[in-house]
């Protein structure tokens, strides 16, 4: 998941403070009792999709139905791989095996879709299978041209090791990039890891100096990592096209449900509610103004009130809210997300240092296995433990997919729409922490956590996803070359949607900082699909909890069996229409900054206790 982090526009930030010392190991041997059976199950599934794709039965039913059978145990093998690969990253073996087995899966799945897109439409059997089939005939939605056969492998045979390697170069690139450092109070501060320690820190001087050492250091690899991103680009825009897909962003959205008008018209819808925004901005400033700062900055909104210092949670502490949280969707669903997160009960995987560890969290789950989840690294802030939160969340939705005995084939879908289950659950999460608050400082914090949210889930996402397609067309066209480009690229891109670039031409460089277009090009544009639909099932769960839990579980359990719009449909009682969902939860925040200023006004008269 995304987090807000140090590298978003407002540096935006939470919690302080030193976490208790825990490490967690999720016991994994109810997927495999060690790694050697793993290897030896692993080995037998290569040979039984092997013999199903030389020798298997020619009924295409059976055909289908062993290939999902064998598809499920290679997401139980994925998972199993992706989560030893996440305890120790530096061991290259368990990354290659996790690459061994997604061929296999892919394997798996082509024997499926050959026979239903060779099986009649009217074919009983198909019925559980036809949004599958309909992707297999690649009517999902846009055309492409005709393309001569092998031509995707041969393209992808070349074009996934050089995209691979740039996302490899980029990581070294920031690995070796220069932040400041600051001695304070026994302690060594960095500018980056530390960031939201500076961000709270009471000294305002040191607070300046900490953000600007972020900024600096972001930019003190800038010429490489422009380099590296534009050769991307183009490798990737190339491909594309190579492969009869048109530009990378049209592919991309086609992949998505979507297409390009429709993503233009959302950015559009998203850019003329900027207003509120800087609005909402604004709101921050003189409230620190009013709280005895004179002529606040970017570096000082983070500040906590006077005499309120952010708890830290304990783990049984983010459990409990979060069981709590969920408990309109019954408790059978909040069970499950205790469980997950109940350290107990041995289903998560944390460590307070990173270590070996890869700076990553993520749900675990396949057919007939346990939901598990992993978090690289618990740092002791609210972002840490809403990172947890957004995980179960995925964890969660995995278990109810089990219960629905949903076909392994229908087990991972759209990317937007399964971000916006997770992203629900933290805005939940979030909400709750403002509800069970007493202190108006406490409330204010954690309402403001809230409406950063729903900033980096509308606006930000909207400045990426622009961001990017603007340096697929510079690139395209020729306008963009240097890191000079790209950073007055951004700053115009970010004047569209606040007013902090305008004041802080450091900000040009927040292209360095999305690290997902390094490694999962024109990925960011799905999380502002994912926004919007969970702001408004954040919305609809407040006002019709009973409708909306039944509606929600049933489509849960469903899994991804059909078009994404179709779910969004079901989900909201509409099909949605981008623009109206804009304007819907925008009005949400605009009533969450009107709460945010009552309790400014609170507080500024000396009522925070």
């Amino acid at each position: 998941m995304r987090c807000i982090t140090a590298a978003t526009v407002l540096l935006l930030v939470a919690g302080a403070g030193t976490a208790s010392a825990q490490t967690l190991h999720a016991d994994d041997r109810s997927w495999f009792a060690d790694a050697a059976a793993e290897q030896d199950a692993r080995a037998k599934l290569a040979t039984a999709i092997a013999t199903l794709r030389d020798a298997g039965p020619e009924d295409p039913a059976a055909r289908v139905q062993q290939a999902d059978r064998l598809f499920g145990q290679c997401l139980r093998h994925h998972g199993y791989l992706h989560l030893q690969a996440a305890r120790n990253a530096r061991d290259a073996r368990l990354a290659q095996a996790q690459e061994g087995i997604a061929d296999l899966c892919g394997d798996a799945a082509r024997i499926a879709r050959k026979a239903l897109a060779s099986a009649p439409a009217d074919a009983g059997w198909v019925a559980p299978y036809a949004w599958l089939r309909t992707r297999a005939l690649g009517t999902t939605g846009g055309s492409t041209a005709p393309r001569a056969a092998g031509l995707d492998d041969a393209v992808d045979e070349v074009a996934s090791p050089a995209l691979d390697a740039f996302a490899r170069l980029q990581r070294q690139l920031l690995q070796h990039a220069s932040y400041a450092r600051f001695e304070r109070d026994g302690r060594t501060l960095d500018s980056r890891k530390d960031s939201t320690a500076l961000a709270q820190h009471p000294d305002r001087a040191l607070r300046e100096a900490g953000w600007k050492g972020y900024w600096q250091g972001v930019a003190s690899q800038r010429e490489a990592m422009a380099s590296t991103l534009m050769a991307l680009v183009q490798v990737n825009d190339r491909a594309s096209q190579l492969q009869g897909d048109g530009s990378a962003p049209e592919r991309s959205y086609r992949h998505m449900g979507l297409d390009t008008p429709a993503v233009m018209a959302t950015l559009a819808a998203v850019q003329r509610h900027a207003p509120q925004r800087r609005a909402y901005q604004q709101v921050l400033l003189q409230h620190a103004e009013r709280m005895g700062l004179a002529e606040p900055q970017i570096w000082d909104i983070s500040l906590p009130d006077a005499g309120f210092v952010p708890p830290v949670l304990s783990l049984e502490q983010v459990r409990d809210t979060a069981t709590e949280a969920m408990q309109g969707l019954g408790p059978e669903y909040a069970g499950e997300v205790r469980a997950l997160l109940d350290p107990a009960q041995q289903r998560m995987d944390l460590a307070q240092a990173l270590g070996p560890r890869t700076a990553d969290a993520f749900a675990v789950t396949a057919p007939g296995a346990p939901a598990l989840l992993f978090v690289g690294e618990r740092r002791g802030t609210l972002e840490s433990d809403v990172e947890a939160v957004h995980e179960a969340g995925h964890a969660a939705h995995g278990q109810w997919m089990q219960r629905g005995q949903v076909s392994a084939f229908y087990r991972n879908g759209t990317s937007w729409l399964n971000e916006a289950y997770a992203i629900f659950n933290e805005l939940e999460f979030r909400d709750q922490l403002y509800q069970q608050a007493q202190d108006p400082r406490a409330k204010a914090y954690y309402l403001k956590s809230l409406l950063d949210d729903i900033v980096l889930q509308l606006f930000i996402a909207s400045e990426e996803a622009q961001l990017e397609q603007s340096i697929y067309q510079g690139v395209a066209a020729g306008t963009l070359g240097t890191a000079d480009d790209l950073d007055a690229l951004t700053l115009k891109v970010l004047s569209g949607y606040g007013m902090m670039a305008e004041r802080y031409p450091a900000l040009g460089a927040t292209w360095e900082t999305k690290r997902l277009m390094y490694e999962d090009p024109l990925y960011l544009a799905s999380y502002l699909f994912a926004g919007l639909v969970a702001v408004q099932l954040y919305v609809q769960e407040q006002q019709d909890p009973q409708g909306f839990r039944q509606r929600y579980l049933a489509v849960l359990s469903e899994g991804f069996d059909r078009a994404p719009q179709e779910q969004v449909a079901q989900l909201l009682g509409h099909a949605p229409d981008w623009a109206e969902l804009v304007d819907a939860d925008l009005q949400v925040f605009d009533e969450q900054v009107a709460r945010l200023q009552a309790l400014h006004a609170q507080i500024e008269a000396g009522k925070g206790s």
